[in-house]
């Protein structure tokens, strides 16, 4: 089945549909507290807050109204997996907590890797043999330079005067080798921070803990990765079928009330796209509109 969408912003009603503070704030505490309450208690699987989508627009010569039932959504669902393999060492969320973006879930068992980023952060850190190659650099430079000195007075050969070069010459390869491989260990301990950092498991959206997958002392494995899974309420979506004649008569930017259940008035909704596909049988166009829980 293919799948079409039309995207909506919701707002409160304004301009001549007016409603009493009190009444604006009950509805936002109420949809907040029922999807809340409702997504912990029964699962996503049973999440059916009915919304209606009032239609009243022109098409043609004539025109058209009605009623839509649909049923509102997450706006976004995400198992939430582990980048590596390990044993859950701590879980650090439970089913109904509510968690911000980047906010530890989980950790994996990270002894091995924090021992790595020790001996890599020493690596990084030791300077001898840069300052040995240096020490040398100094020596052979003041020792060409000498010979320098006498080869213009005809105390030295050429042979002596090009090897002492030579010698001053390489002696800088080595500073620059001591140097390039300080740079190298820096990398890898960035490296072995970022494989310590895999290690912890955090959350991608900003959400609701609507399952715990694994418990401390259980294996994540390639093939069974996930360790919780997390909804996004806000905004929400609904999803519904529009009948070709109402969908020819919608555009961007076109308010459509919503109509959600059990709550006192309406709120207005913003059109933003309208899906061109069409369900050859039923003859309707899939919308999926989005709607703001905190407006």
């Amino acid at each position: 089945m293919f799948r079409g969408t039309m995207k909506v912003i919701v707002f409160p009603l304004r301009e001549g549909n007016e409603v009493p503070i009190e009444d604006a704030l009950d509805d936002d505490r109420r949809l907040t507290e029922w999807f809340s309450v409702r997504i912990v208690a029964v699962g996503l699987a049973c999440l059916s807050l009915s919304v209606t989508a009032i239609i009243d627009v022109r098409a043609a010569d004539r025109n058209l109204s009605g009623e839509i039932q649909a049923f509102a959504e997450p706006y976004r669902t995400i198992d939430v997996a582990a980048v590596e393999a390990g044993l859950v060492t701590i879980v650090l969320v439970e089913e109904g907590d509510s968690v911000e973006k980047h906010d530890r879930l989980a950790e994996l068992h990270q002894d091995v890797q924090k021992a790595a980023l020790d001996v890599s952060r020493a690596q990084r850190d030791s300077t001898g043999v840069l300052t040995g190659a240096e020490a040398e650099l100094r020596l052979r430079e003041s020792i060409w330079k000498k010979f320098k000195e006498l080869r213009r007075a005809d105390h030295a050969s050429d042979e002596e005067a090009r090897r002492s070069e030579s010698e001053y010459e390489i002696a800088q390869s080595r500073v620059l080798q001591a140097r390039e491989q300080l740079l190298i260990k820096k990398l890898e301990c960035e490296r072995s921070e970022l494989q310590l950092a895999q290690r912890t498991i955090r959350s991608p959206i900003a959400g609701i803990v609507t399952q715990v997958h694994k418990d401390a002392g259980e294996f994540l494995s390639p093939s069974d990765p996930i360790v919780v899974t997390i909804v996004q309420l806000d905004p929400l979506m609904v999803s519904f079928s529009v009948p070709v004649g109402i969908v020819n008569g919608l555009s961007q930017g076109q308010k459509v009330p919503l109509r959600i259940d059990g709550l006192k008035q309406p709120r207005n909704a913003e059109v933003e796209l309208v899906s061109s596909l069409i369900n050859a049988e039923s003859q309707t166009v899939p919308c999926v509109p989005i709607m703001s829980e905190t407006v």
